[in-house]
């Protein structure tokens, strides 16, 4: 499978939007329940909301076959906001090769550690990639409150 990965542009935002929303529902939602699933989900149906991502973060897609099959993106700090990779290309590599791209950036940037805020879904891939948990965060969306872990990587400069 020929996994290209390049910058996000703007018009890929409800594309993006649309694996997200597919994703969260398909994927996370075993991890979930769906009152979370559901508040977790309607992010995806934000087009504005990931304009302004794509345009302040170094936020990069997957495509395999013309297709977005994963996102991920970091800010200038170091914080790894997006890692989702689309439903039906779960465990072919497309996570690593994104996070190898944004373990790049982040040393270019000269950043001393990598941070993100983890689902239980996603923390067996995080941890293993040298990443470690280092606490948890209390987010409530809409009433509905979310435990995410805080899992950080040292960088090697």
């Amino acid at each position: 499978m020929d996994i290209k990965i390049r910058r996000a542009k703007e018009s890929d935002s409800q594309e993006i939007g649309n694996m997200y929303f597919d994703t969260v529902n398909a994927i996370n939602s075993k991890d979930y329940p769906e009152e979370k699933i559901k508040v977790w989900a309607a992010s995806g149906k934000k087009i504005e909301m990931w304009k302004k991502k794509i345009s302040e973060q170094y936020f990069l897609v997957a495509e395999t076959d013309k297709v977005i099959t994963g996102i991920s993106s970091i800010d200038p700090e170091g914080y790894l906001d997006f890692m989702y990779v689309h439903k039906d290309y779960q465990r072919m590599g497309i996570a690593r090769a994104l996070l190898n791209e944004i373990e790049k950036k982040a040393a270019e940037q000269n950043n001393k550690e990598i941070w993100a805020y983890v689902s239980i879904t996603a923390d067996p891939f995080f941890k293993k990639n040298g990443y470690e948990f280092s606490g948890e965060k209390i987010i409530v969306v809409q009433g509905v409150e979310f435990v995410d872990r805080i899992l950080k990587k040292k960088l090697k400069h």
